[in-house]
């Protein structure tokens, strides 16, 4: 049985503080979905899908770095070492621009070959392109928020990106400019996200800097990172190989299908960036973590099943109302995308606890072995829709699987 006290149990203050926030965060990033899916025509709104997708891709160092970040700045935290956090700060800083600059400059040649592949212009991937500076520096400021336990400050700070960015895109795109008024938006508004994420953590910045340990550092973002690209991959694919596979139309709708089956993911995100700190803190204490985790595990059925109900029971009124009805034909398979959603969010919390404990290392090379194993079976099987979608699942079903086996060792 669950038993909850909000008073004491960090756990779950913690994850109703950030799932609040982040719910609004993500309220706010479907806002600017359905903005939009209104505002431009469905083939356009694929286009964009793919390009978010895309971000997703990039946003891979932001999960890793912010994982990284945040378990260092949770052990400094518990002995109150700020001029530590403060030095891994810096340090990580100056190493994140130089790898913004260098993936930046690999990605331009991709873009070309990119372009004819998805059929999206190269203007369009090289403004898409800038982005990658946003995400090998904000997963600093929010990794050391997160590894203090400031969760209502992070929530704020991702609460301010989405609200700017919808403002600026939705702007950008009724003064006529489109696709690119989209993307425009998302990326100006990262630059002002990056500047307000620097009050949260001032009083680290004031502190003296102190050389901290980081002999290990690079051990553990490596199966951090490789864990990281592989959950990133699986939930950002579908949308670009349904890009290559079907028809611009037919793909905007499965993009819908998409995004709808992720609110399941990103809305549990709140449980495992609260859980991450709280069990890497009590691993580095000597605490036992079991119970950290078991909460963790149900909170996430207990969300996810609310969630497969609706959409079960009122499809076609979610997707009509949502999105509009140039989208309602596809509402037979949104209960199917929302359960391969739930396998993988699952899966991705059973990894981050591992991580939190440092027990994934060369097991994280196997989990790339699905995001390969995905990108086969979504290429064979996508004579429809309902077949790319079933695909999907089965795909999602293998990685909760393998998650599951693995954390009985």
């Amino acid at each position: 049985m669950l038993k909850i006290n909000l008073g004491k149990d960090e756990l779950v203050r913690g994850s109703i503080i950030l799932f609040a926030m982040i719910s609004i965060f993500n309220v706010l990033n479907y806002v600017f979905h359905f903005s939009m899916a209104h505002l431009l025509t469905p083939a356009d709104y694929g286009t964009l899908a793919v390009l978010m997708s895309i971000f997703y891709i990039f946003g891979i160092p932001t999960e890793a770095i912010q994982t990284v970040v945040t378990r260092y700045a949770s052990r400094f935290n518990a002995k109150k070492q700020y001029g530590k956090i403060k030095d891994l700060f810096y340090r990580s800083s100056k190493k994140g621009l130089l790898f913004a600059f260098a993936v930046f400059a690999a990605f331009l040649p991709a873009a070309w070959l990119l372009s004819s592949f998805l059929k999206i212009s190269f203007s369009l991937l090289f403004l898409a392109d800038l982005f990658i500076f946003y995400v090998f520096m904000i997963p600093i400021t929010r990794g050391i928020m997160q590894g203090q336990k400031k969760f209502s400050s992070l929530g704020i700070n991702m609460i301010a990106e989405s609200a700017i960015k919808i403002a600026l895109a939705v702007v950008f795109v009724m003064l006529g400019w489109g696709v690119y008024g989209a993307i425009g938006g998302l990326v100006v508004g990262g630059v002002f996200t990056f500047l307000l994420a620097f009050l949260p953590i001032s009083k680290v910045l004031k502190s003296r800097k102190k050389n901290g340990r980081f002999d290990k550092i690079y051990r553990y973002s490596m199966p951090v990172t490789t864990a990281m690209i592989s959950i990133v991959l699986m939930y950002s694919l579908d949308i670009i190989l349904a890009k290559a596979f079907f028809s611009a139309d037919m793909a905007g709708k499965y993009a819908v299908l998409s995004m709808l089956g992720k609110m399941i993911l990103f809305g549990t995100f709140a449980i495992g960036k609260t859980m991450f700190p709280l069990a890497s803190e009590s691993f580095e204490k000597g605490k036992n973590t079991g119970r950290i985790f078991s909460k963790s595990i149900k909170l996430i059925s207990i969300l996810s099943a609310i969630i497969l109900i609706v959409y079960l029971l009122f499809p076609k009124q979610v997707i009509g109302i949502l999105f509009g009805p140039a989208y309602a034909d596809v509402y037979p398979l949104l209960f199917i995308v929302a359960l391969a959603y739930t396998f993988v969010s699952v899966a991705n919390i059973i990894i981050l606890y591992q991580l939190s404990l440092n027990k994934i290392r060369k097991s994280s090379f196997v989990l790339m072995i699905f995001a390969l194993l995905q990108i086969v079976l979504l290429s064979i099987f996508n004579a429809s829709l309902l077949q790319f979608s079933l695909a999907l699942i089965i795909s999602y079903l293998l990685l909760l699987a393998y998650s599951i086996i693995f954390i009985k060792r």
